[in-house]
């Protein structure tokens, strides 16, 4: 891996991303916490996603190359995506929405300047398998980019699940795609939208038969900021992001903050400006934070219901969502009456589901070609094949 961990350490944090001028901003203010968790919206000018043309064949028939698709969204929303469909429409199979994580990330899981590729490769995996997929450009990504008109302080987390919700009933409706065999895959925040599309019980979506949780987002919003604060505070001054001065007044600053914030939905005037000009709390980004955070990923995991089997997929690497935290969902789903759950920890892989060996992560990483996780690809394999074609 090229670099040493100190350079790396270095090229990663907050100081990377400034928040710029105008609608970007919106942001900025949720890319400062990329360095942190990466909780996002994501409402960004938009870049192209770059799409597989391959013809992939499994053991379970042969699914096509990616074509380019348009859902139209119930809110008007046009969403671009990336639909792999069998070649033999006529013997209906399994089929996967793929749900990408926080920030600018589009159908692929890339971000402008970093191309880990990770939901490329689990469509690349999914089709090895005949299983049909759907990768779309959410809000702020790709070529779905950003409505001008859109106030990105209005903007709330279930905007994002109701277009999942739109994305899979489109899915459902394509050809040699069985209704009653629908995956849902979330990575990072996708995986909080999966689990709160899997229990909405409203009949706006088709019934969600399974899902794979990869590198969940496993505990509420504010609660994994407070966690991951503490971390990242101490080391911004090596960052040149703060004097040593400033690291115990931030500190002690961060639960306040957070309490205040989620009891008011504002932010506190007495704040510390550092928070402000980091980009950790900003106005525009604050109401989907707030809205986030109402959605706590644990108690969602323990209602997702016995006949939904689950792959929980933690990455030993991962510097963003541990796998101490991703074991508190999989206690959640350990508690239901029953259903099927299918957990594992990959070792030495990062948060985007890249091996990186005895090299461990930063996050600088990212974007370096790696090879994606041989024992996740083998896991999504094995319980495709188990729950969407046997079971």
């Amino acid at each position: 891996m090229p670099g040493s961990s100190t350079a790396r350490r270095h090229r990663v944090g907050v100081s990377q991303r400034r928040p710029s001028a105008g609608f970007p901003r919106a942001v900025a203010g949720r890319r400062a916490l990329a360095a942190l968790l990466a909780v996002a919206t994501g409402l960004v000018p938009a870049t192209t996603a770059q799409a597989s043309e391959s013809t992939s064949t499994g053991r379970t028939g042969a699914i096509g190359p990616d074509q380019s698709v348009t859902v139209e969204a119930g809110d008007g929303t046009a969403l671009h995506g990336s639909l792999r469909l069998p070649e033999d429409p006529d013997r209906p199979g399994p089929a996967a929405l793929l749900i990408p994580g926080s920030g600018p990330t589009d159908r692929d899981g890339n971000q402008p300047g970093l191309e880990p590729n990770t939901l490329l490769s689990v469509a690349d995996t999914l089709s090895d398998s005949g299983v049909a997929t759907l990768r779309y450009d959410k809000v702020g990504s790709g070529e779905t980019g950003v409505d001008p008109e859109l106030d990105p302080a209005s903007v709330e987390f279930d905007l994002f699940v109701d277009h999942a919700a739109d994305a899979l009933r489109f899915l459902a409706d394509q050809p040699g795609v069985d209704p009653d065999r629908l995956m849902v895959v979330g990575h990072s925040e996708g995986s909080l939208i999966a689990l709160v599309l899997a229990n909405r019980e409203d009949g706006g979506a088709p019934a969600v038969s399974s899902l794979a949780l990869l590198a969940p987002a496993s505990l509420p919003y504010f609660t994994t900021l407070q966690v991951q604060l503490r971390e990242q505070i101490p080391l911004w001054p090596e960052r040149g992001l703060i004097p040593e001065s400033r690291v115990e007044p931030l500190l002690n600053a961060v639960d306040p903050t957070v309490e205040a914030v989620r009891e008011t939905g504002e932010i506190p005037a007495w704040m510390p400006a550092e928070f402000y000009y980091l980009g950790i709390f900003h106005p525009s980004s604050l109401r989907f934070l707030v809205t986030a955070d109402r959605h706590d990923p644990r108690e969602l995991a323990g209602e997702v219901t016995s006949d939904v089997p689950v792959l929980l997929a933690c990455a030993g690497s991962d510097i963003q969502i541990p796998c101490s935290m991703v074991d508190e969902v999989r206690d959640a789903l350990d508690h239901r009456p029953a259903g099927v759950l299918r957990y594992t920890r990959v070792p030495q892989v990062n948060h985007v589901l890249k091996e990186v060996g005895h090299h461990g992560s930063d996050g600088s990483e990212y974007g370096d070609p790696l090879p994606f996780s041989r024992r996740l690809r083998a896991e999504l394999s094995v319980f495709s094949l188990r729950h969407l074609w046997l079971g």
